[in-house]
């Protein structure tokens, strides 16, 4: 930092500077954020001063947060939305961390305390049969116990952070040809130490959902937690026209899902960061929230139970603006105009002889061009080339376009001109 501050319109000249290195949105199909709604926009200036972790000096932003969760969970066809209990996140990745430490204070809790207040009699009766459940909720003991959760491959990365943030195993089910997870697999993985299942609505790499509705039975006979991970489906598949193939039950319509994650800063048009973790009550949390909640003598109120401090009530205001704007007859729109451009993109690439590698249910188009290696070769010039800025796949070698409402019709008929041209040229 210089000694002496610069004048405004120094400082402006310089984040024009900036702001040109960044990305407008044009010629981009990776990213499945999108610009903001104005609305959205607007709401987040005017609101932009306020801190939802320090609650009595904001009491607007607590009553709008209530509110988005309500919607919410009314959107996830919770059959009482006032009931639902969560807040806003900075995102998936907050999310997913936070249901998932849920998951496991409740197993600590449960067998970890049930031990402890068992008689002594059963106890040394039972010892064999209990020693790797009893060392679950003992910090000495840690090495000798490893709680895991069983999850899709198809599971965002975050997870991963997760694993290493909460010492937990990640068991990896395996998914069909269409990309969701296989029931099967999924209950073969299951074991004493699993805290928890994940379902997803709407993968990262391809947007397909896992069959909830079979992932529920397994969760409610084997007792355990299901978080549905709808980061960017959840915004999309409640709005899906109903002549699709794909079975739209993810929400709390189904009996074993006991949370979702869902992100209004993806299809939701919302800013930057804005997350939400909903559950079905507030009950689900009872052993739960005792172990994260923390005196906070110097704010307004006297707990604070989420994973973090300060955040902002200007992406809540962002989101209640938007959700309130558009309802349900402005996201079936956008949502429909965005499945427009999907169609219009699979049938441009199929009149130069590309098929998609699975026929897309939501605004998420993948095609299989040839090996990894060709792959990355034809995105990488893709890019330097002609400026598109398109992802790739790990789980097989194909090409990922996400047809977000930035992206025009005109786009897509230069993008598959450009990708043609590649391609002959390679």
């Amino acid at each position: 930092m210089d000694e002496k501050g610069l004048p405004e319109e120094s400082i402006f000249n310089e984040l024009g500077f900036f702001s040109e290195s960044d990305t407008n949105y044009k010629k981009v199909l990776s990213s499945m954020c999108t610009i903001p709604h104005p609305i959205a926009v607007k709401a987040y200036q005017q609101f932009i001063h306020t801190n939802i972790g320090d609650p009595g000096l904001f009491h607007g932003v607590c009553e709008m947060e209530i509110k988005v969760i309500e919607m919410t969970a009314s959107l996830l066809s919770h059959s009482n939305p006032k009931t639902a209990f969560g807040h806003l996140t900075s995102g998936g990745t907050e999310s997913n961390i936070e249901a998932t430490l849920h998951m496991k204070n409740r197993f600590l809790e449960k067998h970890f305390n049930a031990n402890n207040n068992a008689d002594d009699t059963n106890n040394a009766n039972n010892t064999e049969n209990t020693k790797n459940t009893s060392n679950a909720g003992n910090s000495d003991n840690a090495n000798n116990f490893k709680l895991n959760l069983v999850l899709p491959k198809t599971a965002h990365f975050s997870f991963e952070k997760i694993a290493n943030l909460l010492d937990i195993e990640l068991r990896k089910a395996d998914v069909d040809s269409a990309s969701r997870v296989i029931p099967e697999s999924v209950y073969s993985l299951i074991d004493k130490n699993t805290i928890g299942l994940v379902g997803i609505a709407g993968n990262t790499e391809f947007g397909e959902m896992d069959p909830i509705v079979e992932l529920s039975k397994i969760a409610l006979q084997k007792k355990l937690p299901l978080h549905i991970d709808a980061a960017f489906g959840g915004f999309v598949y409640p709005f899906i026209s109903s002549g699709t193939q794909h079975p739209n039950s993810f929400g709390f319509d189904v009996s074993g899902v006991t949370s979702v994650s869902i992100d209004p800063h993806k299809m939701g048009f919302s800013v930057i960061p804005a997350g939400i973790l909903v559950f079905r009550d507030a009950s689900f949390l009872n052993a739960s929230l005792e172990k994260i909640k923390v005196k906070t003598p110097y704010l307004t109120s006297t707990y604070q139970s989420t994973l973090t401090g300060t955040h902002p009530g200007s992406a809540v205001a962002a989101t209640y603006a938007v959700m309130k704007h558009l309802g349900r007859e402005g996201y079936r729109q956008k949502v429909a105009d965005c499945m427009d451009l999907t169609h219009h993109l699979q049938k441009k690439l199929e009149e130069v002889g590309f098929k998609p590698y699975i026929e897309p249910k939501i605004n998420i188009l993948t095609v299989q061009i040839g090996d990894y290696e060709k792959t990355n070769r034809i995105r990488s010039k893709l890019l330097k080339e002609h400026g598109w800025n398109i992802s790739a796949t790990t789980t097989v070698p194909a090409l990922r376009f996400v047809l977000m409402p930035h992206v025009t019709k005109e786009e897509i008929d230069d993008l598959v001109v450009d990708l043609k041209k590649v391609l002959d040229a390679d």
